[in-house]
């Protein structure tokens, strides 16, 4: 068991300027940040078949307010990993980042987060410095406190995990955590006849004003005519006080997957995950139908099955109850994140940006947000204005699409900055996350003349494709579909100077490399690899496109 100290030098850093992670990760708002890393790649691979990571943590103790708390998870390839002969392990894996919580005499599991492995034969994971993902997992900041045992990772690749604790006042104080039916493998037919995770009695807290639910549900196995329940999406159900209240079904697009190529079927969509993705979460805000001290009931269902088999598929999920102070701003308009322009790994397949700029905001004040200023371009120089309209309510939040910048004489690389302001009649009582930067890189240059090759594949799916090239007003200027089977297309391309973004688009989401999963049930159906690329006018290749693509590719890019 690796044990770490809170208080050792590499353990804990505290910042008194904005945070700052790594080249993938996008900086946060301003103000005190403490850096807590129990796991890092130098830390041996576990043994065994599942085995997962395991420390004792020293989280801060003291009632010290995290206006966030981010757990960054950084996956690498590497020999030294225990799993199997590969860098990066085979496989998809399900594993989970689990805390144990003293509650009296004995320890309570908690889940902080459902995660599953890339398939990782032959795959590209981010190099030497891996690749990230992000967890905002400030609800649980009532259990991230004084020394606990954590659970996480496996051993498919090595792990670095880091826990980022912002300080500052959320936007309501979690009061509680509570368990309502703990992480579990379940049978289908088990969680269909209602005979496992039953109706619970649940008395509401007198201190909170507030609650939500936490579903984290995921599908496995492959059984009965639809494979249940990896590859079957169900509808899930949760009764308040024995009335429906919440519906929901359990289903993730996979097509546009940030990881790839893999050496699996990945691009396939799934129930509640994807090969390298978090597994989904559905959350749900209890305070409209209930309140302060009830007693109520909670019942968890699923959809019956049917007499095909299908009874043996199998679900893995967590449902927790959190309960909440009162909003702790009358108005707080907060920047969440920055899609577009970005290095982040998580929004890979949409940059580098060469026109609009995508960010998300969020109201965190009691009062609804209608209106906001907001400032964006390159940090040091003069920014853009443009005027957000809308009708947010406490915590929605919404994608706002900003007018274009002009990406031509930018640095090859460097910082992005937005800036949101409340109109000049009202005061933001937290100005602490009104300010948000990304790392950037400037867009691929092409000539303005150049011949986009593509190369179909055969077995009828050339028909699947179709391709755009548009501008940043959204006009398009080039676009073709009906594609003839293994035939060679090469289109000759024209444009002025401007920002633009090609768009490849398979229908069936699956590429347009052979389908080799058949080599071995029908040959015949595997097909031949079709090729995407630009070249110059003269012949030499400028961009090559992976042909194991999923639902699209896709290239922003400028002509000068």
């Amino acid at each position: 068991m690796i044990s770490r100290s809170f208080i050792k030098d590499s353990v804990l850093i505290i910042s008194v300027t904005t945070l700052f992670l790594s080249s993938s990760f996008c900086g946060t708002w301003s103000g005190d940040t403490l850096r807590v890393n129990p796991i890092t790649f130098e830390d041996p691979s576990p043994v065994g078949w599942g085995a997962q990571y395991k420390t004792m943590v020293n989280f801060p103790d003291g009632n010290t307010e995290w206006s966030q708390i981010l757990m960054v998870q950084t996956l690498k390839c590497d020999s030294a990993t225990a799993g199997d002969k590969y860098p990066c392990g085979e496989w998809d894996y399900i594993w989970n980042t689990f805390i144990k919580v003293p509650q009296e005499d004995s320890l309570e599991i908690f889940t902080l987060a459902s995660f599953v492995t890339p398939y990782g034969k032959r795959l590209e994971l981010g190099g030497e410095i891996g690749w990230e993902w992000v967890y905002e997992i400030s609800e649980y900041a009532p259990l991230l406190r004084g020394s606990r045992e954590l659970i996480s990772g496996n051993n498919q690749e090595l792990l670095n995990l880091e826990f980022v604790f912002i300080k500052g006042v959320p936007a309501r104080k979690v009061i509680s955590v509570e368990n309502i039916y703990p992480y579990g493998h379940y049978k289908y037919e088990y969680l269909a006849s209602d005979s496992l995770l039953k109706e619970k009695q649940i008395v509401l807290s007198q201190e909170a004003e507030a609650f939500s639910l936490k579903a984290t549900i995921s599908g496995h196995g492959h059984e009965g005519p639809y494979n249940c329940c990896e590859w079957d999406s169900k509808t899930h159900t949760y009764r308040l006080n024995g009335w429906e209240t919440y519906r929901w079904n359990v289903w993730k697009d996979c097509g546009n997957n940030p990881i790839y190529p893999q050496g699996g079927t990945w691009p396939f969509d799934r129930a509640g995950w994807c090969p390298g993705t978090k597994v989904d979460e559905y959350e749900f805000e209890l305070t409209p139908k209930v309140a302060s001290g009830d007693t109520i009931t909670l019942d968890y269902s699923i959809e019956p099955f049917a007499d095909n088999g299908e009874k043996d598929g199998t679900l893995r999920m967590s449902h927790q109850l959190f309960s909440y102070g009162p909003p702790n701003f009358k108005y707080d308009a907060a920047l969440v994140d920055i899609i577009v322009p970005s290095t982040s790994d998580r929004y890979s397949r949409v940059n580098p940006g060469s026109g609009n700029s995508v960010i998300v905001i969020q109201n965190r004040g009691k009062y609804p947000l209608k209106e906001l200023l907001i400032k964006y371009g390159v940090k040091g120089q003069r920014k853009k204005k443009y005027t957000w309209k809308g009708n947010l309510e406490f915590l929605e939040s919404e994608k706002v699409t900003l007018p274009a910048l002009s990406w031509k004489k930018m640095r090859v690389s460097g910082v992005y900055e937005v800036e949101v302001e409340l109109p000049k009649h009202m005061t933001d009582d937290y100005p602490g996350n009104n300010v948000l930067t990304s790392n950037y890189e400037k867009p691929q240059s092409l000539p303005k003349q150049f011949i986009l090759s593509i190369q179909t594949n055969n077995l009828g799916r050339a028909i699947e494709n179709e391709f755009y090239i548009s501008d940043v007003n959204g006009m398009v200027w080039y676009d073709k579909g009906e594609f003839k089977d293994s035939t060679n297309y090469r289109i000759a391309i024209d444009l002025s100077k401007g920002s633009y973004q090609f768009k490849f688009k398979d229908d069936m989401e699956d590429g347009i490399s052979r389908h080799w999963w058949n080599r071995n049930a029908a040959p015949e159906q595997v097909g031949i690899n079709g090729l995407v690329q630009i070249e110059s006018t003269g012949g030499d290749t400028l961009v090559t496109f992976h042909a194991d693509f999923g639902q699209e590719l896709l290239l922003n890019f400028i002509v000068e």
